[in-house]
């Protein structure tokens, strides 16, 4: 157990989140949302809480479930932003203003924009993967949380990371992907199997 502590509680200095930062769950956080995750964060409260989306869990909906009458939806999934108010939509994409009114959340990556800009766009044969990415229900810590669950080693910070690749694949290989970009400190994470009792 001690080497497996050693592995997964890398000694690093907390990081404070902030406005693009990018939380990668430890490999043994049990958590139907957060196993294996990787959370960009999208604002800076004032008050100390924080708000983010789950960049790497797809559903197995697309836009065409949410607008039946939109064939083109067929082409565009949804993911999982996080376990907080499921109904409710948010837009991660890299075109800027291209879509309309939007907000620059990182260096190339923004949240919201114009939905019938979005539509012209597909239906013109803009590509989807690496450019749009559509979220139901969002992530949320009141104040204080999300900085004690990054002092338990919950959470690795990446204040700065590759704003090129986070609108790319998902699942288990976004989250080493990321894994990977954190540092050699962290590689030990990726030999942690899925379900330690197998090893």
């Amino acid at each position: 157990m001690n080497d497996l502590n050693d592995i997964i509680f890398v000694d690093r200095p907390t990081a404070t989140p902030h406005m693009g930062s990018l939380l990668i769950s430890e490999p043994m956080l049990e958590d139907n949302y957060f196993s294996r995750s990787a959370i960009l964060v999208l604002d800076e409260p004032a008050d100390g809480g924080h708000f983010g989306l789950i960049l790497n869990k797809p559903t197995e909906l697309t836009l065409k479930d949410l607008m039946p009458d939109w064939q083109e939806g067929s082409r565009v999934p949804i993911y999982c932003g996080g376990p907080v108010d499921l109904q409710r939509m948010f837009l991660l994409h890299s075109l800027g203003e291209r879509l309309g009114s939007t907000t620059e959340v990182l260096p190339g990556i923004f949240v919201g924009a114009d939905l019938d800009k979005i539509i012209t766009y597909i239906e013109e044969g803009g590509e989807v993967e690496g450019n749009i990415r559509f979220f139901l229900g969002y992530c949320g810590w009141s104040p204080g949380q999300l900085s004690g669950e990054i002092n338990r080693k919950s959470w690795a910070v990446n204040a700065l990371p590759q704003s090129p690749n986070l609108l790319k694949d998902d699942g288990l290989a976004y989250w080493k992907r990321e894994v990977r970009d954190l540092g050699e400190e962290y590689r030990g994470w990726l030999v942690v199997p899925t379900d330690p009792s197998l090893n």
